[in-house]
């Protein structure tokens, strides 16, 4: 079976522009909708569709290189996970496919690429995330700007946006994405916490003015809280009366004349 650099027909070493020209060009002879569906070309479409989205994976790629190498077929190997932005991955991947992208429910990277057209948000994310990957962060910046004008509720191109921001010491616009990504966040349904978010908004405040930041933890302390749906309030506010409860009644027979005397006879 023919590696994935082989079946795009690129050198292990090309740049994502040239992996996302293969991709358009193979994809127009093999897209199962302009060969009446057939089940080979679909199968072969999935291959394509699972070569792109391992190479153009910063991270994947690496391991996938590594995999090559020491000739193993297997690609899923363990990498660094980077921790979520959203409240679980699945939010994650909601995002990047989803939301604020015009694509229908159930959405998946198959059914996504299936409509060559539909890729285009998809592909600009890849690349922006492929680039702060190695750090090219001025690039990086320039193009998740582009992807916030095309999806401006999409919450993890503002956050990655901002992010850009911080490496180049755009404290300013750091901070007003972060803030418009937290106020995305409480638009959700259910409500998105951004705990992550809330925490390095804090700390681009910090890195901002770190001696009037100092000042105003002196007299006001920041305190990253949870922010939890009502949902979540009601079973907290429970769980503590019942634990409390258990307390009292704990403490209740420890200290009983009645039960102290038992306990004596039983001695």
């Amino acid at each position: 079976m023919a590696n994935y650099y082989d079946l795009l027909e690129i050198d292990p070493q090309s740049s994502f522009e040239t992996l996302k020209k293969a991709y358009y060009r193979k994809a127009k002879t093999c897209h199962p909708d302009l060969f009446g569906n057939s089940p080979e070309k679909n199968r072969e479409f999935q291959l394509l569709v699972e070569a792109f989205n391992v190479l153009s994976n910063a991270e994947r790629r690496r391991a996938y290189d590594e995999a090559l190498q020491v000739k193993n077929s297997v690609v899923e190997q363990a990498v660094e996970i980077e921790p979520t932005i959203m409240d679980s991955d699945v939010d994650d991947t909601l995002e990047e496919l989803i939301v604020g992208n015009d694509i229908p429910e159930n959405a998946n990277l198959l059914t996504l690429f299936l409509d060559l057209e539909r890729t285009k948000v998809f592909m600009t994310w890849r690349e922006a995330k492929y680039f702060y990957s190695i750090k090219r962060y001025r690039t990086a910046m320039q193009i998740f700007t582009r992807l916030v004008r095309m999806t401006p509720t999409n919450i993890l191109y503002r956050v990655y946006l901002a992010r850009c921001h911080v490496h180049l010491k755009h404290w300013g616009k750091a901070k007003y994405h972060y803030k418009t990504a937290i106020a995305l966040g409480k638009q959700r349904r259910p409500p998105q916490r951004l705990i992550r978010v809330r925490k390095e908004l804090d700390n681009a405040d910090r890195k901002q003015h770190p001696i009037l930041y100092k000042i105003k933890q002196f007299f006001n302390p920041t305190e990253i809280k949870e922010y939890l749906t009502p949902e979540e309030q009601v079973i907290r506010e429970t769980n503590r009366s019942i634990a409390r409860i258990l307390r009292e009644q704990a403490l209740e027979e420890k200290y009983n004349p009645q039960n102290q005397h038992n306990n004596k006879l039983l001695k």
